[in-house]
C-alpha cells in the first residue's frame, strides 16, 4: 500500500511539473505549484522516521503545506495582481514541444535512477526519479521563459525536487536541516516578490526582454 501510495504521488508530482510546462497563464502555474506543494506534505508520511521520532513527520508536512501550497502561491498570487500579468509571455521553446522535453525528461530520469548503485537511499525508485526530473524540468522552465512569475515557479520546481530527496533519505538528513531549506525558500521569495514588484515599477513589465537590454 505505501508503495503504491509513493508511485501515485510520484507520478503525479511529474503531471504537475508537465502541466506547469504546458500552461500559459501565470494564475495556472500558481495552481499547479500550489497542488504540488499538496502532494509534497504527503510524502513525510510515507517514509519511514527516523530518531526525531512523529515531529519528524509532521513538522515537514505542516511546512509543506504551509509555505509551498498556501504562503507562496499567496504572495505571486498578490504579485500577478499587482503587475497586472495574466498571461505569461511566448516562452523561447513552445509550450506543446516543451511538455514533449519534458515527458522524455521522465521517462530518462527513471532510466537513470534505475541505473545508480545508490538508488537504494530511497524506499521506491519513483520518488528519486521525480526529483531528478524536477530538478531538469525546474531549470528548464527557468531558462525557457521570459516571464518573472515563471522563472519562480521554476525556481520553486527546483527547490521540491531538493525537498523530494531530504524526505527520501529521511533517516540521515537532520529535521533542523529540512526546516532551514524551509525557511531560506521562503526567505528567498519574499526577495522576488519585491525585485518583481520593483521591475515593475522601473520597466513596467515583468518580462525578461527589458533585462536582456540592459546588458547590450
Amino acid at each position: 500500500m505505501q508503495h503504491n501510495l509513493l508511485i501515485l504521488i510520484s507520478l503525479l508530482i511529474i503531471l504537475s511539473n508537465l502541466f506547469l510546462l504546458g500552461s500559459s497563464r501565470t494564475r495556472a502555474m500558481l495552481r499547479g505549484i500550489a497542488a504540488q506543494g499538496v502532494l509534497l506534505s504527503i510524502l513525510p508520511f510515507l517514509f519511514p522516521m527516523h530518531k526525531s521520532g512523529l515531529v519528524s513527520i509532521i513538522v515537514p508536512a505542516v511546512l509543506s503545506i504551509t509555505i509551498k501550497a498556501i504562503l507562496i502561491p499567496y504572495f505571486l498570487h498578490r504579485v500577478i495582481q499587482r503587475v497586472n500579468t495574466e498571461n505569461a509571455l511566448n516562452p523561447y521553446i513552445g509550450y506543446p514541444v516543451s511538455v514533449i522535453i519534458g515527458l522524455l525528461i521522465s521517462y530518462g530520469s527513471f532510466l537513470f535512477i534505475e541505473k545508480l548503485p545508490f538508488s537504494y537511499l530511497s524506499i521506491s525508485p519513483f520518488t528519486t526519479s521525480a526529483a531528478f526530473a524536477s530538478i531538469l524540468i525546474g531549470m528548464l522552465i527557468i531558462s525557457t521563459r521570459r516571464n518573472v512569475i515563471a522563472q519562480i515557479i521554476g525556481y520553486l520546481v527546483f527547490e521540491n525536487a531538493g525537498f523530494i530527496l531530504g524526505i527520501s533519505i529521511s533517516s540521515t538528513m537532520p529535521l533542523f536541516i529540512e526546516i532551514g531549506i524551509m525557511l531560506d525558500l521562503l526567505a528567498g521569495i519574499f526577495i522576488m516578490v519585491v525585485a518583481v514588484s520593483r521591475i515593475h515599477i522601473l520597466f513596467d513589465s515583468v518580462g525578461t526582454q527589458k533585462l536582456e537590454r540592459l546588458n547590450k
